[in-house]
């Protein structure tokens, strides 16, 4: 059975949402009945809900959970990927209008990736270590994460602007595409790119652990939003595992001064642990 706080959650609609849950709330349990209730309660069209997880795993399991309950009901699963599946759909979709990229457009493996483009580019540059490619492009991938590469100056500030000139020369005679690129693409397809027509009309986006999202994964939702998108968002604002991509816990805890009208909303009730442990927790947080 669910609690009040999740039926809330559960059935909210009209306006965007923050749904703050904390581990062991029902988060997951909350955001599977919520797209139900989106198809089975309030009518909406399947095609018109995109849900946006972090692994393919949580998509899959999220799919089977959903498919389980629609498919007697003659209802199509709404749409379930991650980001990064989500804005390669997007971009091969809309091929013929992204110059931005190599055509046709064509995603580097790892073991291209590892095994032709570095010892390319370690060649190219006469530098030592393969590790020192690795670094390179690991700065690249930074930089779309977190849109540095949007600000004025940018490429005069890159560690190693000779690493550019032969990376953009490498993709344009082999015509590979870095994956690390893909979602910035997309963020920059949909804000500059008035051809790019995405593959349904989505009027409810739902996202997982939003408190993970980076810069470039938040301008992302900032434009389906500007295209008419009810935004609804769960996570927990006092826990990120994504540093290493540069995840922006602000994200989540700003959203309602992004996002007018935003319905606060959380899950405050924990089925993994009972009031003593959590009195516990909370004496050595203070600590």
């Amino acid at each position: 059975d669910a609690t009040p706080d999740q039926i809330k959650a559960i059935d909210h609609i009209g306006s965007h949402g923050r749904l703050l849950a904390g581990p062991g709330t029902g988060k997951t349990k909350t955001l599977t009945h919520r797209v139900l209730s989106l198809v089975l309660k309030h009518n909406q069209v399947p095609e018109s809900i995109l849900l946006l997880t972090f692994t393919r795993l949580a998509a899959g399991q999220l799919r089977a959970e959903i498919q389980k309950v629609l498919a007697p009901h003659d209802k199509k699963v709404p749409h379930i990927a991650t980001l990064h599946s989500f804005a390669l759909q997007q971009i091969l979709s809309n091929f013929r209008t992204v110059d931005a990229l190599p055509r046709p457009i064509r995603i580097a493996d790892d073991w291209e990736e590892r095994h032709i483009i570095d010892e390319d580019l370690k060649r190219y540059l006469n530098l030592p270590k393969i590790e020192d490619v690795k670094d390179l492009i690991n700065q690249l991938s930074t930089d779309w994460e977190t849109l540095r590469i949007d600000e004025e100056g940018w490429e005069k500030q890159f560690p190693n602007p000779q690493f550019l000139g032969a990376w953009r020369q490498h993709r344009q005679i082999y015509g590979e595409t870095l994956r690390a690129e893909l979602v910035y693409q997309l963020k920059r397809q949909l804000s500059q790119n008035r051809d790019f027509k995405l593959t349904g009309e989505y009027k409810h986006v739902l996202i997982d652990e939003y408190q993970d999202l980076n810069a470039c994964d938040l301008a992302i939702v900032k434009e389906l939003s500007n295209r008419g998108a009810e935004i609804f968002v769960a996570g927990d604002d006092d826990q990120s595992i994504y540093g290493f991509r540069y995840a922006d816990p602000a994200g989540i805890k700003l959203f309602p001064q992004f996002y007018n009208g935003t319905n606060k909303l959380a899950l405050e009730v924990c089925f993994r642990c009972d009031r003593q442990i959590f009195s516990a927790a909370e004496f050595v947080a203070g600590l």
